[in-house]
């Protein structure tokens, strides 16, 4: 056990923040870094909300683009497309769009508005749009600024790859220069500039992290947490932010089949009307090799006032259409049931595709 720094954390809210079926897997363990004690004043919402969106500052539209559609099975092949009891796929859909800027895309999220906010590993917020629950072809693109009002340079900055959002700021991690920002959209829009709310370590129980395997994963909660796509000893670092410290915990992946590194986890979803009802976080897990392809993991993480408890949900592999897939968001529904929604990062490359896939989580599932 470890105490971090308090060069660690340079600007955390100062409130709180909120496979076939496997059986449930072990608890997370094996803490190596405990709270750095007391810390600096920290900004609130509001201070985070001044410094991406000062005084003065013009909202600013980002720019439009077409964005085409096409639906997709999960499997091509009849036989392909097997799911565990209580999860049902909801659709899938290849993206593309004429703009060559249109690709990339990692952490995303849902909007009040039900469009999709998205973040592109070439530091850009990518919007694609929804009407009545259905996409509408219509998308929207802004790249990031960076503090200093200038936009984000080059990979070292510009990887953003986690994403999520409370109250008009959208909260984006970055893997290769390890840190969390925030960006006031709801206010400025494509003029709104980064405001840091934590560095993040690059380095974990004396393991260098890559610079492209950080924070590709981000959800908020009781707790603001960064998830590492790097493994260090076969488990995942998970580093939660509150207004008094920094925890990094490792955490085992519950699909042993594979190597699964996480890339991508929703924010806390409260289950049921009481708080005493619990939380769930999903998870999203992947690994690539050149003879099985793409492979995903999908798990739940359920907490309430007796502790927390994991579950794997499903996986995906070849022969069903799986790619790069990076990020995932859940959509509540008007019955209750859980829609998980996933997304594939296509890196630009003619070899991938950015796929959008919703899977149900109805009856044992949910």
């Amino acid at each position: 056990m470890r105490t971090l720094t308090s060069s660690f954390l340079l600007g955390l809210m100062a409130t709180g923040l909120v496979a076939c079926s496997a059986p449930a897997g072990p608890e997370p363990t094996d803490s190596v870094g405990m709270s750095m004690g007391q810390a600096a004043a920290l900004p609130s919402p509001a201070d985070l909300k001044a410094q991406s969106c000062p005084s003065g500052a013009s909202f600013v539209a980002p720019s439009k683009l077409t964005i085409e559609a096409d639906s997709l099975p999960l499997s091509d092949r009849t036989n392909g497309a097997s799911l565990p009891p209580g999860v049902r796929f909801a659709g899938g859909w290849a993206l593309t769009s004429s703009n060559e800027n249109f690709g990339g895309l990692s952490g995303i999220e849902l909007l009040p508005d039900g469009d999709f906010l998205t973040v592109s590993d070439t530091g850009a917020f990518v919007w694609i749009g929804r009407e009545a629950g259905k996409l509408s072809g219509e998308g929207r693109i802004a790249y990031m600024k960076g503090q200093d009002d200038q936009f984000l340079r080059g990979k070292t900055e510009g990887d953003s790859e986690g994403l999520a959002l409370k109250d008009g700021l959208a909260y984006v991690s970055f893997e290769r220069r390890h840190r969390i920002e925030a960006f006031a959209l709801e206010a400025c829009g494509a003029s709104a500039r980064a405001a840091l709310v934590a560095s993040l370590p690059g380095t974990i129980e004396g393991t260098d992290i890559r610079e492209n395997s950080g924070a590709e994963a981000l959800s908020l909660g009781k707790t603001l947490r960064a998830g590492y796509e790097q493994l260090i000893g076969g488990k995942s670092p998970l580093v939660d932010l509150t207004a008094t410290g920094a925890t990094v915990t490792l955490h085992d992946p519950l699909s042993t089949d594979f190597d699964s590194p996480l890339v991508g986890m929703t924010n806390s979803i409260a289950l049921g009307d009481q708080e005493t009802a619990g939380s769930v976080v999903y998870s999203l897990r992947r690994n690539y090799n050149p003879v099985f392809g793409n492979r995903l993991a999908v798990e739940a993480e359920y907490m309430d006032a007796g502790g927390s408890s994991r579950r794997g949900l499903f996986t995906l592999a070849q022969p069903m259409n799986v790619d790069n897939f990076e990020g995932i968001t859940a959509e509540t529904l008007a019955d209750g049931t859980h829609r998980l929604w996933i997304i594939s990062d296509d890196n630009f490359s003619d070899r991938q595709r950015t796929l959008l896939f919703a899977f149900d989580l109805v009856g044992e599932a949910h």
